[in-house]
Formats: structure tokens, C-alpha cells, sequence
């Protein structure tokens, strides 16, 4: 049982409602370390409907990024040939189109979760622009976790949030 999060969980079961309606969305989860969002992920997991597949991914704090370190972590799970053209190294023009065919096409809801994005490769923040731009289409939900305290007006993630579709995007701030 989470305190005080029952508004956030709600928008977010609300994203995967919609997603199942197939009018995807992008959550965006934000705040300081160690506030509460991979436990409201998770409450939010639990709480998603039988039809929905969780994914999650990693972006870490690494000297050497992974590229599409997130997607790396959930390609295989995802879709073989997704995974297979990861394991490839394939360049954006051919593995983006893969992974929005295998959303399109999966038969179920698909939770994307990329938990801390502020520590993204470029390769992922371009991902995230890619399907962001296509995600109102999509029976998916791509959930961002952030940490709001290591971002500022000149990150590149604060450029690739601003170019995604209004309409498409819903922020929670959690609060301590």
C-alpha cells in the first residue's frame, strides 16, 4: 500500500486504459531520489489489467552508456526480431520501425517502463522521440522515470521531452 500516491496511480491506470483502447500515451514520472517512483511503478504493475505485458529497462550511470540500454533490457521479451536486430546493433532507420510494427502488431497492452532517463544515451533519448511522435496510435503506455533534481533547462532530455506531443504526455511530480 502506497501513502499519498493513490492521485499518480490513477493517472496512470488511466494511461493504460486508454493504451488498451489503443490511444497510447507517454507518463512521465518525476522527483528526487529515493522518493517513491519504482514503488509506484510497481503498485502501478500490480494493479494493471491481466492484458497488459510490464516491460522495464535501465538507463544507468555509466562512463560507457549501453546503447538503448532500456531496450536492451526488455528486446528479447519484447520481440525476437526486435531483439535480433539489438543483437545486430541494426542502425535507428531499421530497428524503430521493427519495435512500432511489434507494438502495433503484439495483440496485448504494452507498459514500457525506462526508469531513469536523465542518465539516457542519445540513442535512447532518440527512441523516446521517435515513438513519442507515434505513440497516440499505439496500444502502449512508454513510462519515463526521471529524477528532477539532476536535469536542467540545457539536458538534452529536457529537449527531447519538449518536443513531444502535448497531448501525448502526462507528468506526475511526486512530492516527499
Amino acid at each position: 500500500m502506497l501513502l499519498d500516491r493513490e492521485g499518480p496511480l490513477k493517472v496512470l491506470l488511466a494511461a493504460g486504459r486508454s493504451a488498451e483502447l489503443g490511444h497510447g500515451s507517454i507518463v512521465v514520472v518525476e522527483g528526487e531520489a529515493g522518493i517513491g517512483k519504482t514503488s509506484l511503478l510497481r503498485e502501478f504493475a500490480e494493479h494493471s489489467d491481466n492484458g497488459c505485458r510490464v516491460l522495464w529497462g535501465w538507463c544507468e550511470a555509466l562512463f560507457t552508456p549501453c546503447p538503448l540500454g532500456p531496450l536492451q533490457d526488455m528486446g528479447q521479451l519484447l520481440d525476437p526480431r526486435v531483439a535480433a536486430l539489438l543483437k545486430q546493433a541494426a542502425p535507428p532507420e531499421r530497428l524503430f520501425p521493427a519495435l512500432l510494427n511489434a507494438l502495433q502488431h503484439s495483440g496485448d497492452t504494452i507498459i514500457l517502463i525506462f526508469e531513469d532517463v536523465q542518465w539516457a544515451d542519445n540513442a535512447t533519448l532518440d527512441l523516446v522521440k521517435y515513438l513519442g511522435r507515434r505513440i497516440s496510435l499505439l496500444p502502449t503506455v512508454l513510462v519515463l522515470t526521471l529524477r528532477s533534481d539532476e536535469i536542467g533547462a540545457d539536458h538534452p532530455l529536457t529537449h527531447v521531452l519538449g518536443d513531444l506531443p502535448s497531448a501525448s504526455v502526462s507528468r506526475i511530480a511526486l512530492q516527499p
